[in-house]
């Protein structure tokens, strides 16, 4: 992610929004946005610039990060299927929740209400630059909340027609879209008083978004990433492992946040699963895969430039198992095996590569395995092929993580079903379904209660009542 929140204050300088928060505020302030008819109207409104935009959107993720069609249907496909999924089940998630009350409580009702927070600042990112930003968006307006967008600069074209698409469709007091470099979400960030802000992006820029809403006390939600690891046993079918493995790790271009970060592998087939994975590389993307049309590209040359040096100084010390070269012109790396001997101190190991490199590290067992899982910080994903049921609860009981998956992988965030978010340094906060509903919502407790009777018991004087209010209230 490359918003940038840090550098010189931005006091004095006028505010990048053409609408004020307070006037984006005004309509939920005042209920307008609480009917299920106004949400729903603007889910309807965010289906049809999805539906007439499509391929203008596929042709702005080209532009940006060398996209193949399929993938970045992928991409649209998931939006659609978390807008139709959040249509059909808002009706109950608005509802009022009873609530039991205690014996002392009666006669009365309790209940919680979902509320909607106001207006919220979306900071997406470049990799998936219209889910980033509109799933965020569609569980908000879902809530009933207003929403300023904040782009990545870093992916120009499709940050572009964002503004574009959703000036068209939405109301600049319902939905506005701020495009620019990391200035302009510093002046936000400092400026305006938001009611939620939810990042997607690094975990150092996460820590100054989070740092700024402090100022304002302003509620977060980050979606950071992780170094994901991912187990294969001995008994996984290594043919499928390999297939599902290199697909995940070279899905747009390795710049997946779900994707495998690092391969942990039984030392009894280490030789057999690197020989299937460079088996699949070659079926899925041809003899030389810097030529697939099916293989996108590095953001930004910088980026691309340090991933050369990373694997250079890894083939000078006899790292590389497969692969290695890259394209400079098309800022492309072919998919890539690299062997580590020493995770604590191998450079491949110190960050989240976003890219189609996969450091491959060999153990003796699963529990070595989760011992290796466990010296890092708690992953955005933890993958595990093989094993049984047993094997499965180990991995669940002794890690932590913001999701797992047994037998595939990157697949469960497009499942509008499960919470999307990680824990620790990967995130804090979840979305999709539910969750994201929740997140852009305010739980409101409601007590109704009628004025009679109104027994005495808790007025004072309180002599001789302490038995009666022990046993009434424990």
């Amino acid at each position: 992610m490359s918003t940038q929140v840090e550098g010189s204050s931005s006091a004095g300088i006028a505010s990048p929004l053409a609408v004020p928060v307070t006037a984006m505020r005004e309509p939920v302030e005042r209920g307008a946005t609480r009917p299920l008819a106004w949400r729903l109207k603007q889910l309807r409104r965010l289906a049809s610039l999805l539906e007439e935009a499509a391929p203008r959107m596929q042709e702005a993720l080209a532009v940006d990060l060398g996209r193949p069609a399929v993938e970045a249907t992928f991409e649209l496909s998931s939006l659609r299927q978390e807008l139709t999924h959040t249509r059909r089940h808002l009706p109950r998630w608005m509802r009022p929740r009873r609530r039991p009350l205690p014996l002392w409580g009666w006669p009365g009702q309790g209940e919680v209400r979902a509320e909607p927070l106001g207006c919220v600042l979306i900071i997406g990112a470049w990799n998936y630059p219209f889910e980033l930003c509109l799933h965020p968006l569609l569980h908000a307006l879902a809530a009933g909340n207003t929403a300023v967008l904040k782009p990545s600069e870093q992916a120009p074209a499709s940050a572009t027609l964002l503004a574009e698409l959703l000036s068209s469709h939405f109301s600049p007091q319902v939905v506005q879209v701020v495009c620019g470099d990391g200035t302009v979400a510093a002046r936000l960030l400092e400026q305006e008083r938001f009611d939620h802000i939810f990042y997607t992006g690094g975990e150092r820029v996460g820590q100054l978004v989070m740092a700024a809403a402090a100022s304002h006390l302003t509620p977060v939600t980050l979606e950071l990433g992780g170094r994901n690891p991912l187990i294969v046993l001995e008994d996984a079918d290594l043919d499928v492992t390999a297939r599902r493995v290199v697909w995940g790790r070279c899905l747009n271009a390795g710049q997946t946040c779900l994707a495998p970060n690092h391969l942990i592998v039984m030392g009894g087939v280490r030789e057999a699963l690197v020989a299937a994975i460079v088996e699949q590389t070659r079926r899925l993307y041809g003899t030389d895969p810097l030529a697939s049309p099916d293989l996108g590209r590095i953001v930004g040359a910088c980026r691309f430039e340090r991933l050369q040096a990373l694997l250079a100084a890894a083939k000078e010390r006899g790292q590389l198992l497969h692969g290695g070269r890259g394209d400079a012109a098309a800022r492309k790396i072919e998919p890539t095996l690299v062997a580590v001997e020493d995770p604590v101190t191998d450079p491949l190991m110190q960050e989240e590569l976003f890219a189609p490199v996969l450091p491959v590290l060999t153990v003796r067992d699963l529990d070595e395995a989760l011992t290796e899982v466990r010296r890092r910080p708690k992953p955005l994903a933890l993958y595990l092929f093989g094993g049984g049921r047993a094997e499965r609860e180990q991995a669940l009981a002794c890690t932590s993580s913001g999701s797992f998956v047994a037998n595939d992988l990157v697949v469960q965030g497009g499942m509008a079903s499960l919470p999307f978010g990680g824990v620790g340094r990967s995130g804090m906060g979840a979305y999709h379904g539910d969750a994201g509903f929740l997140t852009f919502s305010h739980q409101r407790s409601v007590l109704l209660r009628p004025s009679r009777p109104d027994p005495p018991f808790r007025y004072p004087p309180y002599a001789g009542k302490a038995g009666l209010i022990r046993r009434l209230m424990g």
